[in-house]
């Protein structure tokens, strides 16, 4: 009797660089977790071709070669995956769908033969951008190991970046150590929707001392930010891959402040699960991806929730401690792998009574 044949798997970025989230969580970590079940999964390989795989997975690509490559395997009779985790349509360059980067977006949707994304918030947003009859399935982000993990090597700017933190929260020693940590998105998201909760910490710290330590990646906004900030001890420190699990651990609280807009609303559960698994209690509004994380974490009770982690250190919360193992469940690397699996198996070999995936041997 033949064998079934081995399937084999292409996950493509534009710029596969761990530095970017997406690509940790929706191509690295996905990836290395299908592989270690036995699956034939790589990065792609120019010199097999997009013939040479069973599937191609754009992981948020639609650059020129993203497009030229999805309409040659889906040319070819191959599962094309257009894999999207942001709604650029409501982005800073392109709200309400116009601009460059929706048009390609559209022209990947046109050329997928299978759509992949992380909420069913963005699903929906998708559909009303985009009329279109393919399958939109969800599979949620996989935990951002990488970004919580505190080993690597470091560079001296970036020791020296990690020294200067350290003697900013020394000098504040019993203060409420809280971190916001994230990339600005101009109006949309990030330090533009800070204020408010520096607000919360200044009234907080009448009774109590407080500190914030922003991690992001334009210092100028930053500065711009804090210019009408309330007095309140604050640090900036540069994100860097390296750094940023080092950097979270020295900290109490992440706050999560969210205004919700067409961008943000469709916005994953990742800087939550980031912070929880990195032994940070979490202050955050009450955002839809937050939600589930209600009955372990203080939404939309700013001065409450702070209260909170000065009462029951995040190190000692029993509700962290039930969070940890929650995403872990939900959003581990077998956890997310086993969707990921399921999916691919359903792509090549059709409706959900496909036998499964002959692994690699």
């Amino acid at each position: 009797m033949l064998s079934a044949p081995r399937r084999r798997f292409a996950w493509f970025a534009t710029r596969p660089d761990p530095k970017m989230a997406s690509v940790r969580v929706r191509m690295m970590e996905p990836l290395a977790a299908l592989r270690a079940r036995g699956l034939q999964v790589e990065a792609y390989d120019p010199a097999v071709g997009v013939a040479g795989y069973d599937a191609v997975i754009f992981c948020k690509a639609f650059c020129d070669e993203a497009q030229r490559l999805a309409r040659e395997a889906r040319t070819a009779g191959r599962a094309v995956v257009f894999d999207i985790c942001d709604n650029v349509f409501e982005g800073k360059s392109a709200r309400g769908g116009r601009g460059d980067k929706p048009r390609r977006v559209r022209a990947m949707l046109a050329a997928a033969t299978h759509v992949t994304t992380s909420t069913p918030v963005l699903a929906a947003q998708i559909r009303a951008f985009t009329p279109t009859t393919v399958d939109i399935r969800i599979i949620p982000d996989a935990l951002d190991s990488a970004a919580a993990a505190l080993d690597g090597p470091l560079s001296d700017k970036e020791r020296g970046r990690l020294r200067a933190l350290e003697r900013f929260l020394s000098g504040h020693k019993d203060a409420l150590r809280c971190v916001w940590f994230g990339k600005s998105q101009g109006a949309l998201a990030g330090l533009a929707h800070l204020r408010p909760a520096v607000e919360a910490l200044a009234r907080f710290s009448a009774t109590h001392p407080v500190t914030l330590t922003v991690i992001s990646n334009a210092r100028w906004r930053y500065w711009k930010a804090a210019l009408g900030w309330p007095p309140a001890p604050s640090f900036y420190m540069p994100w860097s891959l390296a750094t940023s699990g080092r950097a979270l651990s020295l900290h109490d609280v992440a706050i999560l402040p969210v205004e919700e807009n067409g961008y943000t609303a469709g916005k994953s559960i990742n800087r939550a699960a980031t912070a929880i698994i990195a032994g940070l209690g979490v202050v955050a509004d009450p955002v839809a991806s937050y939600e589930e994380l209600r009955p372990f974490i203080p939404l939309g009770d700013w001065q409450g929730g702070l209260a909170r982690y000065l009462h029951a250190r995040p190190a000692t919360d029993p509700r962290l401690e039930a969070a940890r193992h929650h995403l872990e469940g939900r959003y581990g690397a077998s956890a997310v792998a086993g969707e990921w699996a399921r999916f691919l198996n359903e792509a090549v070999n059709g409706p959900r009574e496909a036998a499964p995936l002959p692994l690699a041997g």
